[in-house]
C-alpha cells in the first residue's frame, strides 16, 4: 500500500516555519530589492501549497524550495524585471569600532570576490555555505550530479582563495555570508 505523502496544513506550517528565512535569504541574493525577494519567497511557498498533493515530503524540503526559488528568480531575470543584486552584507558585532571596520572590510572583500565568480560557481558555493546545504542537496537544487556540484564548489573555493590571497586563511568558505548574516541587513 502506497504511503500518502500529501502535506496537510500542519506540515505546510512546519515547512514555512523551518525554511522561510533561508528561502528569503536566497531570494535577497538573487533579486534587486527586499520587496522582490519577499515576492519571490512568497511565490515559492505558494507553489509548495499548490503542489502539495504531488510533493513527497522526505523531511528535507529546503532543496525543493530552493529549486523553486531559483527557477522563479531565473524567470524574473529573463523577463527583465530585475537583475541579480550583490550579496547582502553582514552586520559585524564583535565589539570595538576597529574590529568592526576590519571585519566589514573582510566581508566586502569576500562579497567582491564572490561577485566575480562565474554564476554557476557562485551559486554552488552560496548554496553549500550560505544556505548550509549538503552537497547532494546543492546538486538537487542545481539539477546536476553530486560530483559536478562538488567540482563547482571546489573550483569556487579555489578561485576565492586566489582572489582573496593568503591573508584570508585556507578556509575561504568560512567567510561566505550565512543566512543569518544575510538576514540581518
Amino acid at each position: 500500500m502506497a504511503k500518502d505523502h500529501t502535506l496537510d496544513e500542519a506540515g505546510i506550517r512546519r515547512i514555512i516555519d523551518e525554511c522561510y528565512d533561508g528561502v528569503l535569504a536566497y531570494c535577497r541574493r538573487h533579486t534587486d530589492s527586499p520587496q522582490d525577494a519577499q515576492d519571490v519567497a512568497q511565490e515559492t511557498f505558494l507553489r509548495l501549497v499548490r503542489s502539495r498533493s504531488r510533493y513527497a515530503d522526505e523531511g528535507k524540503p529546503m532543496a525543493f524550495l530552493l529549486t523553486v526559488a531559483r527557477n522563479l528568480c531565473a524567470d524574473r531575470a529573463r523577463s527583465g524585471r530585475f537583475q541579480p543584486g550583490e550579496l547582502d552584507g553582514a552586520i559585524i558585532e564583535d565589539g570595538g569600532a576597529e574590529g568592526r571596520f576590519a571585519a566589514a572590510d573582510v566581508h566586502l572583500d569576500v562579497r567582491t570576490a564572490l561577485g566575480k565568480l562565474p554564476e554557476d560557481l557562485r551559486e554552488a558555493v552560496e548554496l553549500r555555505y550560505g544556505q548550509d546545504l549538503m552537497v547532494k542537496n546543492v546538486a538537487r537544487v542545481l539539477g546536476i550530479s553530486r560530483f559536478a556540484a562538488r567540482r563547482r564548489i571546489n573550483a569556487a573555493l579555489a578561485q576565492l582563495g586566489e582572489a582573496l590571497g593568503p591573508g584570508y586563511g585556507d578556509d575561504a568558505a568560512a567567510t561566505v555570508p550565512t543566512n543569518e548574516e544575510t538576514m540581518r541587513t
